[in-house]
């Protein structure tokens, strides 16, 4: 039971960017351009199959909340909740025209698909990190 809700925290981050298109512009420049930019490297990760830097994407209580559910490591977690690179491309391609909101430290991206909900981000260290 915890394996299954861990793939399916790892496929909701994932998927919740499905729905909306867009392009890549310049360099991020505004805080919502870091979101969308954090967003796209913790998502071009997914797609690259690189687990341990989709992990470092995240933050590290997405990374103990998703590993506590699975009942595994971050990167197993998310490899066994695996998106296919169609659906993960096709979610890159909405984070240029999806709706960020800032608010201090914490941020959202979306909503997205039929879920409507948001992806969740936070600034640690200086870096925008998925939260969930």
């Amino acid at each position: 039971m915890a394996r299954a809700a861990g793939t399916a925290l790892a496929l909701s981050v994932a998927l919740a960017l499905v729905a909306c298109g867009g392009s890549a512009g310049p360099g991020p420049t505004t805080p919502a351009d870091r979101v969308r930019a954090a967003a796209d490297a913790y998502l071009g990760a997914l797609s690259a199959r690189d687990w341990s830097r989709a992990c470092r994407s995240m933050t590290p209580q997405a990374r103990r909340d998703l590993a506590d559910a699975a009942g595994t490591s971050c990167a197993r977690a998310l490899a066994s909740g695996a998106t296919s690179a169609d659906e993960l491309q096709s979610a890159r391609r909405a984070v240029p025209g999806a709706v960020v909101r800032v608010r201090g430290s914490a941020a959202s991206l979306g909503p997205f698909g039929a879920s409507q909900q948001a992806l969740r981000l936070r600034r640690v260290g200086g870096r925008w990190l998925v939260a969930s």
